[in-house]
């Protein structure tokens, strides 16, 4: 009897696929099994191990697509020509693909096959380096125009394993935790970007906790304000995983301070891009601080980083610049 119920339970796992939907649905989720003929065998995509997804937003795009129509504009054309047509003509050269667009958000996906080099998350940190010094060029031209530009907040995120997909006709949809955590690390709080406005400082990206840890056990993140102006934050797993890819250096260097007993590191590190191409890349991490809502004043530094891969050029001027004066 228990071999039977033990037959039983294996055969209840196993589901034969009888239509094509069906087929098409287990295959692209890698939970497929095909015994083919040798005349069927086709040639199949590499098994995809790892994926990033880049989410970057347009900040504050109601108060611009307003001011766009009171001139008597197209936002579409507008975000299409200064956005979207330039973000679209980078992906073949980072092996980057179109999720989907959200709204004002474009979302990217890197994935990482089987025999490819580990390079994932490295590259999206270049690409979302790019898409900013693109959309700044841009603004350059728009505003010797006269016309608004854009400002952006850029999340990476990272997950150890395959997306899955929905089918909506013969549409895909794709499911990730990647996919849902790079909606806040790309997100920006209105009223911490009123608070920062006023302090002069080379990095676009902070976070800070608003309750203790105990009293935000449970969902921790609802209680972190986020300030990303034309950055790069990257999520925890990613960092980690980017040690991984490349060797990160650290630098010795007196960083900014927003506030004074503020914890930060700073590594830089090289990407290869192609056949002796490479980019530089320089992240910073920082301790995330508990504040007062009612001043922003910090009551004490939190066990918890948030990583930032640094946008601003002056950034890696300076440290090319004291690099150079030491030879």
């Amino acid at each position: 009897m228990r071999q039977f119920e033990t037959r039983t339970s294996v055969l209840d796992s196993v589901n034969l696929a009888v239509n094509d939907k069906s087929r098409q649905l287990s295959s692209m989720n890698g939970t497929l099994y095909q015994y083919l003929l040798p005349d069927e065998q086709k040639p199949s995509e590499d098994k995809v191990l790892r994926h990033v997804i880049l989410k970057a937003d347009v900040r504050d795009s109601s108060r611009l697509t307003r001011s766009l129509l009171e001139r008597g504009m197209n936002p579409a054309s507008y975000f299409s020509l200064n956005f979207y047509d330039p973000v679209n003509k980078l992906l073949p050269k980072y092996g980057a693909t179109k999720v989907f667009l959200e709204g004002d958000a474009i979302i990217l996906a890197i994935l990482e096959r089987e025999g490819e080099p580990a390079l994932a998350v490295c590259r999206a940190s270049v690409l979302a380096h790019e898409i900013i010094e693109i959309v700044r060029g841009y603004n350059q031209l728009l505003e010797r125009a006269g016309l608004p530009g854009l400002e952006l907040g850029v999340g990476i995120s990272y997950q150890d394993s395959a997306p899955m997909y929905l089918m909506d006709g013969e549409q895909r949809i794709m499911i990730s935790d990647a996919l849902n955590e790079s909606d806040p690390l790309s997100s920006c709080h209105k009223r911490v970007r009123k608070s920062m406005k006023q302090l002069e400082t080379p990095f676009h990206v902070y976070a800070f906790q608003t309750v203790s840890d105990a009293d935000g056990e449970d969902s921790p993140d609802d209680f972190i304000l986020k300030y990303n102006v034309n950055g790069i934050r990257m999520s925890e797993a990613a960092f980690h995983r980017l040690q991984q890819e490349i060797s990160l250096e650290p630098l010795t260097k007196n960083l900014p301070q927003v506030h004074e007993g503020e914890e930060s590191q700073m590594w830089s590190g090289l990407v290869p891009i192609g056949n002796d191409i490479f980019r530089k890349i320089i992240v910073r991490g920082s301790r995330m601080p508990q504040i007062d809502l009612r001043n922003f004043a910090v009551q004490r530094w939190t066990d918890r980083w948030y990583y930032e891969v640094c946008s601003n050029t002056e950034i890696q001027a300076r440290l090319e610049g004291k690099a150079g004066a030491g030879k």
